[in-house]
């Protein structure tokens, strides 16, 4: 009997540059910590829907009625999130956003190399791509969006480029039924296919050239439908759209919260944006290898919310910056059957050290791991003290005035800041509510301008009196008007403190 052959694995160094960008994004994201406002309340639903269902009402808060209709769409991505950590506690919901963003940008540094033919030129995309994420990675259900929408980009693509065969277009609805039970995000995908089934009947209508015939574009509007009539399996059938036009037009989320609004230049994460869109621009123009109509029409649709909205420039990324690697890669050469193409740079053995090495450091930087490493204090002490979650969750996060509430329970309302009311869902409810919490769609606007308000310090004591406020949760450094008006006050008076949160009570 032969022996077998050994197996060798050999890497080029275009390899290794992609493995390198991919290893920096995945550390980045494993170093990332995760601010209270959204994961908390988002794992408290997940465990009432476990244990009893999904939830139709408010639940969390005591300025609406308990029973006041709400909508967790997200419902599946909820789910999933407290079943990890029924398995293997918070450093496994938090290992899940790691791998989540990990995947995703090799899925974005795999779609620029088909593009373009070049790891390297993927490996800058991924880069890029990651830069404009860099403010939109806590653990939250938006992180089950990520995957789908790759997926459903690599296979609209790769069906339009001719690569793949029409049975690939079968896993769009299939896709479409977890994304549309998963997160909000879901209509992302419908924009994608709606941008292909334009641009790839406009290519067929013009007669340009590798432009699909007419029985391909059949199986590409048929999966685009099959898309559509998954989107109507979730609980609220035909309402998931009236649920998504009524919070894209919600006044409070547009206009007071941070990610909802307009990219801010000034900021790291607007300024990628921007840098992002000028890249694109020039590589457009300078383009060896020009988009389609396809391409052109999904980079525009995906630009459209992103110039409205920070939380959308993560989408724009992923598709806006395989289209740089594919607009700067070299002109496709077409060989004759005479010819021989060149062939590729034989790999070596020697570059699988530094690729093990790159892995490795994303391996320790899991959360299992990252509290054994010798980190630098400055980077710690950006952390809370969560039980059992050692750097994970962000210093804003009031552990330790939570426990303070649960131990000497308020005698009356709470008034706290808004991340606050998101860990007050997991840690308290239903022994105590909060004021408000980041469920935006939620409250009314005028809800919203007094919470501000009083956060400012505007006629701060007298809107509690209105309100029946017994104890004030509040972060000194997010709420500054606030605390001058309690440290003025003879009506309250502090009775705890840790970091920048603060608990008064009325005397």
């Amino acid at each position: 009997m032969a022996n077998p052959r050994p197996l060798h694995v050999r890497l080029r160094l275009d390899h290794l540059w992609a493995i390198f960008a991919l290893s920096v994004i995945g550390g980045f994201i494993s170093l990332a910590p995760t601010a209270p406002n959204d994961f908390w309340w988002h794992l408290k639903a997940g465990e009432i829907i476990a244990t009893s269902g999904i939830p139709t009402t408010n639940l969390f808060a005591w300025t609406l009625p308990t029973d006041h209709p709400y909508i967790y769409q997200s419902w599946l991505g909820e789910w999933l999130f407290y079943a990890l950590f029924r398995i293997g506690g918070l450093p496994m919901t938090i290992f899940a956003r790691n791998m989540l963003g990990a995947a995703a940008f090799v899925m974005v540094a795999w779609e620029a190399r088909l593009r373009s033919g070049s790891w390297r030129l993927g490996a800058l995309a991924s880069v890029l791509a990651a830069a404009m994420t860099i403010n939109n990675l806590n653990a939250r259900t938006q992180n089950w969006s990520w995957l789908p929408f790759m997926a459903t980009l690599m296979i609209l693509g790769g069906y339009a480029a001719g690569r793949l065969r029409p049975r690939w277009l079968i896993g769009l609805p299939l896709i479409m039924v977890f994304w549309v039970n998963a997160h909000g995000a879901f209509v992302l995908g419908l924009l994608l296919a709606g941008a292909f089934v334009a641009g790839e009947t406009l290519r067929r209508l013009l007669r340009q050239p590798r432009a699909l015939g007419w029985p391909q574009l059949r199986w590409l509007y048929l999966s685009t439908l099959g898309m559509v009539a998954a989107t109507l399996v979730n609980p609220l059938g035909l309402g998931i759209f009236s649920y998504v036009a009524s919070l894209l037009g919600d006044e409070a989320s547009q206009g007071l919260i941070n990610e909802w609004q307009p990219p801010n230049p000034h900021s790291l994460a607007g300024a990628f944006f921007i840098t992002g869109v000028l890249a694109l621009i020039a590589a457009f123009a300078l383009a060896r290898r020009r988009p389609t109509i396809s391409d052109v029409l999904m980079v525009c649709g995906m630009a459209w919310p992103a110039f409205m909205g920070g939380r959308y420039v993560v989408w724009f990324g992923m598709v806006a910056m395989p289209l740089v690697a594919q607009s700067l890669a070299a002109p496709r050469v077409v060989f004759s059957t005479e010819s021989t193409p060149p062939t590729q740079r034989s790999g070596s053995a020697a570059n699988l050290l530094p690729a093990l090495l790159l892995v490795a450091i994303v391996v320790v930087l899991q959360p299992w791991m990252k509290p054994l490493l010798p980190l630098h204090a400055p980077y710690q002490a950006i952390f809370a003290d969560v039980p059992g979650a050692p750097q994970m969750f962000s210093i804003n996060t009031p552990v330790a005035a939570v426990e303070e509430l649960r131990v000497r329970p308020c005698a009356g309302p709470i008034f706290n800041e808004m991340g606050y009311g998101s860990y007050m869902a997991w840690a308290l409810y239903p022994a105590a509510q909060s004021f408000i919490d980041p469920r935006v769609e939620l409250y009314p606007l005028k809800l919203w301008q007094d919470y501000v308000a009083i956060s400012q310090g505007e006629d701060s004591l007298l809107r509690l009196d209105r309100y029946g406020v017994a104890c004030v949760l509040l972060d000194r450094g997010l709420q500054s008007g606030l605390a001058t008006d309690l440290d003025n006050s003879l009506s309250w008076e502090r009775s705890f403190r840790a970091g920048a949160s603060e608990i008064w009570r009325r005397r």
